[in-house]
């Protein structure tokens, strides 16, 4: 009881450093905005400044905090999908499938702009259907699994920067420029997404199930590891959509957060979903305030942090012979 306690008072302790930190986040940049600001606009309704600002910042730290969210809560559920502590859709070439088809869509049917999540999620089910096939032939172990998923980055990113030689090829580009338009369209995607994996997070405990110990108690493993794999694609690749490629989120968020509150797959999700959205929206806002007026991409910040990360996870796997 005292170890469940604590860990809603570490939840409630981490929503509120979320909170504060979207508050920095909208009052920080090259034009500063002050508690009094807020206050006249919203007690007045009279401040162009402000308004002008609210459409720029706003949209973009909601996008940031949904997109953070969403990119941690696909890798845990990718890692426990494909039982590999390396997976995550960036590596695996999961976002540059969804990045590729996005491009083309918007090239040939830029009509069916407010699809372009779910027009996202069949290109990254391309790269993963070929991991999962290569991996029940070959047997890959983790590290050979994400060799293949690079192998697959690599060879999609290529075709990517083939097309992207077409000057009406439009690629997003991570957090900035965003409108309430694209903020709508991730919504629906995020809310969906993470409230279908909050219902299958009462069945994802027994992946690590073997197929035997499944079977005797009745539990379809390879459906619902389908089913988790599937769901993690598809909030994956729903961020593409909006801003492109995010390196390495879903791979840092799910091992810090089971270092902080263990591998229960019912306090991971959420314990992710917040310190995902925290994380994207701190390297955002390092971003904009390291060397202002210039902007560095969360993207860059991401993977300094990740990079090293990666390494050490794949040593340590290598030395527990994963």
């Amino acid at each position: 009881m005292m170890i469940k306690n604590k860990k809603k008072l570490l939840f409630l302790c981490l929503l509120v450093i979320l909170i504060a930190t979207a508050y920095i986040s909208f009052v920080t940049g090259t034009i500063k905005l002050s508690f009094n600001d807020l206050f006249t606009k919203f007690t007045t309704g009279s401040n162009e400044a402000v308004d002008s600002i609210i459409d720029l910042r706003l949209p973009r730290i909601l996008i940031a905090l949904m997109v953070g969210a969403m990119l941690a809560v696909s890798g845990a559920l990718l890692q426990a999908a494909l039982q590999n502590p390396l997976a995550e859709a960036n590596i695996i070439g999961v976002s540059s499938g969804a990045l590729i088809m996005r491009a083309l869509c918007m090239l040939f049917i830029p009509q069916l702009y407010f699809y372009l999540p779910l027009l996202s999620f069949i290109g990254g089910l391309i790269p993963f259907l070929i991991i999962i096939v290569l991996h029940s032939k070959f047997r890959f172990n983790a590290v050979s699994m994400i060799l293949v998923g690079v192998a697959l980055f690599v060879l999609l990113n290529g075709v990517l920067e083939i097309l992207t030689q077409n000057p009406l090829m439009k690629i997003p580009q991570g957090l900035t420029m965003k409108i309430w338009s694209d903020v709508y369209i991730l919504a629906v995607s995020a809310l969906l997404g993470l409230i279908l994996t909050l219902l299958l997070s009462l069945k994802l405990n027994l992946l690590n199930l073997d197929d035997v110990q499944a079977r005797s108690i009745g539990f379809n493993i390879d459906r619902y590891r389908w089913l988790t794999g599937l769901l993690a694609v598809f909030l994956a690749s729903a961020t593409v959509a909006i801003v492109g490629q995010l390196a390495f989120l879903g791979i840092i968020v799910p091992h810090v957060v089971r270092k902080l509150v263990g591998g229960n797959y019912r306090v991971l999700i959420p314990f992710s979903t917040v310190i995902g959205a925290w994380l994207l929206l701190v390297a955002d806002l390092l971003g904009r305030v390291i060397q202002p007026p210039l902007e560095i991409p969360a993207n860059a910040i991401l993977m300094i942090v990740g990079g090293p990360m990666l390494i050490y996870l794949i040593c340590q796997s290598q030395r527990n012979r994963i």
